[in-house]
């Protein structure tokens, strides 16, 4: 084969390799927000806010490196979700890690297998404020 086609292919695989995994990024504004929207922020409002924790006015802020009260870890680790309290609480693997209470969210159905896998990725990918 040419060195020319060659090249040319291997530029073609490697910009459709960086565009698929950029269309897998996901977005805390419009992927993670709108879930804890939904299942969330019911109980995590100033005054009420049930675990120490607020969604409200600064989600990210509130979840984002900070220490969990419940456990020695945090409640969002960036890059890692298996240490991310946020995340052990929706798959209620909690109390492994020195986590106390149930599956989030509380008293309602747990979120769905493709809900929990963004708030995963998300966290995986860094847990990018975008």
């Amino acid at each position: 084969m040419n060195k020319l086609l060659i090249g040319g292919l291997v530029t073609v695989a490697s910009a459709l390799l960086t565009v698929s995994a950029t269309a897998d990024e996901i977005s805390f504004e419009n992927d993670v927000l709108p879930i804890l929207n939904i299942h969330c922020l019911m109980c995590h409002m100033p005054g009420g806010e049930q675990g120490d924790l607020t969604l409200h006015p600064n989600p990210y802020g509130n979840l984002v490196n900070i220490p969990s009260v419940q456990s020695g870890l945090k409640l969002v680790e960036p890059g890692s979700s298996a240490q991310s309290y946020l995340y052990l609480k929706l798959i209620d693997t909690q109390a492994e890690f020195g986590g106390s209470g149930g599956i989030m969210p509380f008293q309602t159905d747990p979120l769905d297998t493709g809900q929990i896998e963004i708030i995963r990725s998300w966290i995986d990918q860094g847990a990018k404020n975008n």
